[in-house]
């Protein structure tokens, strides 16, 4: 994705008609993005963030994924630390997977729709 924004909003519309909260997916979605343009690739070359949505399982699912350098602290920019209690307040269900290879940030929300439209 080009932006924080242009990924919010593609996952907005399939959050839409599955009947997801739009709110909580934009916020999520806005937060895991918005992460990983700043943190992924601090200090090496930038790199792809990854942003994929579908419905399974009765559920939106999303994923963020870079090939950065993982969840490692950064002592000159330790950030506002809400991003992370934030996406795991909102999400259904949260889960993060960091190595030396990149970050996936695995998130899911519960539909209202069955998804046909889809």
């Amino acid at each position: 994705m080009k932006s924080v924004a242009a990924a919010r909003h593609a996952v907005a519309d399939l959050a839409r008609r599955l009947g997801a909260e739009v709110d909580d997916v934009q916020i999520a979605v806005s937060e895991a993005v918005g992460n990983a343009v700043v943190h992924a690739y601090r200090g090496i070359r930038p790199g792809p963030i990854a942003v994929r949505a579908r419905r399974a399982r009765g559920k939106l699912l999303v994923t963020v994924a870079d090939q950065g350098i993982g969840m490692t602290p950064d002592p000159t920019n330790p950030g506002l630390r809400v991003g992370i209690p934030l996406i795991t307040k909102i999400c259904d269900d949260v889960r993060f997977t960091s190595s030396d290879e990149g970050t996936v940030v695995s998130m899911s929300f519960a539909t209202s729709s069955s998804g046909a439209n889809a």
